[in-house]
């Protein structure tokens, strides 16, 4: 007998074995932390758990491998964590946002799970337009112009609740990417297509999405602002209008708000204005302890250095607060 033989028996109990096995899950327990965790995503402050949900989702991959009665239930588990872990990387690391979801959307497609499909790939498209958002540059939306085409191709298992996260950012792409007035008012369409969803309750709450008036009226305002065909000043009504129905609003969503507001004003050359709310959103980063400073309140920074208004005390006072916001150390 080879020698390099001679002693398996005395491993095969222990490390070779592990190998070939998994940690048991709680599913009750992972699903109950899974809701958890998605709830407190508006609020800014799920970056606090990401080693936990890190963990989680390594855990759920070993268990599935090797699952034999509930592997379906930890599949679907393996899921939620995944598009979870995918929100709280995506603004400091989009590429590993959309690494993780590509996984997530093989996974669902593979098994079936069609909402958890067309959601993932949603929030992969998401990645795209995010940085389309940043930098105008059309070419990081042909990836989530795939993405939203390929959520047209699922036929039925889909909910109205999923269906409607879809279209409200399917009508985003559209409009970026429209190349004539009826493709963008069409664009229009499809993001107004999910009103129907607004204040209806979620029917997954282990998905931190949500479809309510406030980002109804902040996709609408995106569209009008970013899109070659849109309008700065029909985004600021949109935003206007947001700010009379004074809808209950979150840490997370103030700061997108103020931001577009803060971009808005800008398009108009409104400085002071631009200023105002920049600073507001930076205001509600620090204070709510928020994972990431936005990448957009370095660009209004650069452009009102640039601008007419570049050598004001205000556009330096708020140089001086993002740079502190990001180096405190330096102060």
């Amino acid at each position: 007998m080879p020698l390099a033989l001679a002693g398996i028996s005395a491993v095969a109990s222990h490390s070779a074995a592990k190998l070939f096995t998994a940690s048991s899950v709680d599913a009750k327990e992972y699903a109950a932390t899974l809701e958890a965790y998605s709830a407190t995503w508006q609020a800014g402050t799920t970056y606090k758990v990401a080693k936990d949900i890190r963990i989680r989702v390594n855990t759920l991959e070993k268990a599935a491998l090797y699952a034999t009665s509930n592997r379906g239930e930890l599949i679907d588990l393996l899921c939620g964590y995944q598009i979870l872990a995918a929100d709280v990387v995506a603004e400091q690391n989009p590429g590993a946002a959309a690494s993780l979801l590509g996984q997530t959307v093989t996974l669902s497609k593979q098994e079936g799970l069609n909402n958890f499909y067309v959601h993932a790939l949603r929030q992969r498209a998401q990645t795209g337009i995010s940085q389309f958002e940043l930098t105008r540059n059309p070419v990081t939306l042909k990836q989530s112009l795939a993405d939203f085409q390929a959520t047209e191709q699922v036929k039925g298992g889909v909910s109205p609740f999923y269906q409607g996260l879809v279209n409200v950012r399917k009508g985003l792409v559209y409009a970026y990417t429209a190349s004539d007035k009826s493709q963008f008012t069409a664009a229009l369409k499809i993001i107004d297509s999910a009103y129907d969803m607004v204040g209806q309750p979620s029917d997954d709450p282990r998905i931190a999405a949500r479809i309510d008036l406030e980002r109804w009226r902040l996709n609408r305002a995106s569209a009008y602002l970013y899109s070659p065909l849109g309008s700065p000043a029909s985004a600021l009504a949109e935003l206007e209008e947001l700010e009379r129905e004074q809808p209950t609003t979150s840490p997370r969503r103030s700061v997108h708000r103020n931001i577009l507001f803060a971009e808005a004003y800008l398009r108009l050359d409104n400085y002071p204005m631009s200023i105002a709310h920049a600073q507001a959103a930076l205001e509600v980063t620090t204070t709510s302890y928020m994972d990431t400073l936005s990448s957009r309140l370095e660009g209004i920074y650069r452009t009102l250095r640039t601008s007419p208004y570049g050598t004001d005390p205000d556009t330096a006072r708020f140089g001086v607060a993002l740079l502190k916001a990001q180096r405190p150390e330096l102060f």
